[in-house]
């Protein structure tokens, strides 16, 4: 039946169908599969319990197109920061050439790890030295969390984000990096030149350790779910309720990582197959 476009409710009805079209287009065009590390934008995460229960996907998360579209429009801007920073006379690396990806950094048995957003030299009339290579390292944020950032600095306002960047810095041995962010708002950027602090990133990967390898779950960060960052947290009914783990081998008490990222089963006695993970076995326990 052909739409009557004169009538409003036809048109309202049909508006509303195309962007649930393209909502469900997004949720296909940009799902990933869950991560299989640990991840560096993660270990920052003031509590030890979600670190841990994101590693062994205690919950499978289920974004909406909305959601899916916000992420991609962060890792759209990388592209647009590199392009600005070239424009400005940087030369700027965002690829290995060994691999034809982004430049990694790994630990923990392959089970920790992320990826750098770029490596950038300044053009000679910033006056820096010669051979200084810097970190970058790119974020999109809202207006409040951008007011925020310009009026605290990254360290203060966004710990995570100077985390993440301390991790990679130790793994390449930067010594600076150059934070850019752009208020999704307005298109306003802040740039912060931030020293890296090995003794933090050496926390750090020892606190990647500790919850990689613990079969039971760290401390939470608060004992009762009315905290407020339990609140909005997505695994508050596990940690403080009656929810139950999504059933994968990871989730399941039995499993164990090891070497070259992969897992072993104590029941089976023998690595598991990579497809079985997502799915696990009719033996399943849950881990926490």
């Amino acid at each position: 039946m052909i739409v009557n476009l004169e009538d409003p409710f036809e048109r309202a009805k049909l508006v509303k169908r195309i962007q649930d079209d393209i909502d469900a287009f997004c949720k296909q065009e940009f799902a990933e599969d869950p991560r299989t590390h640990l991840g560096a934008s993660i270990i920052g995460h003031d509590c030890q319990a979600y670190a841990w229960n994101t590693f062994r996907w205690l919950k499978f998360e289920n974004f909406e197109g909305r959601m899916l579209r916000l992420f991609n429009r962060g890792h759209e801007e990388e592209t647009r920061f590199c392009r600005w920073l070239r424009g400005i006379g940087f030369q700027v690396r965002e690829v290995d050439p060994d691999t034809e990806k982004q430049f990694r950094i790994s630990g923990c048995k392959g089970h920790f790890g992320g990826s750098l957003d770029a490596m950038a030299k300044a053009p000679e009339r910033y006056n820096l030295p010669y051979d200084l290579i810097l970190l970058g390292e790119f974020k999109t944020h809202n207006d409040k969390s951008f007011t925020k950032l310009k009026k605290s600095g990254v360290q203060i306002s966004k710990p995570m984000h100077f985390r993440q960047m301390c991790s990679y810095g130790r793994a390449y041995g930067f010594g600076w990096g150059l934070y850019c962010a752009v208020n999704k708002d307005n298109d306003e950027l802040h740039f912060e030149i931030v020293k890296i602090d090995v003794r933090q990133a050496d926390d750090l990967f020892r606190k990647a350790d500790g919850i990689i390898f613990s079969q039971t779950r760290p401390a939470k960060i608060a004992q009762t779910a009315t905290y407020v960052d339990c609140k909005y947290c997505d695994f508050a009914d596990l940690c403080h309720g009656k929810d139950i783990p999504s059933k994968n081998c990871r989730s399941c008490v039995r499993a164990i990582p090891v070497d070259n990222a992969e897992w072993f089963c104590e029941l089976y006695c023998q690595n598991i197959p990579k497809h079985i993970i997502p799915v696990g076995c009719d033996s399943w326990t849950r881990i926490a």
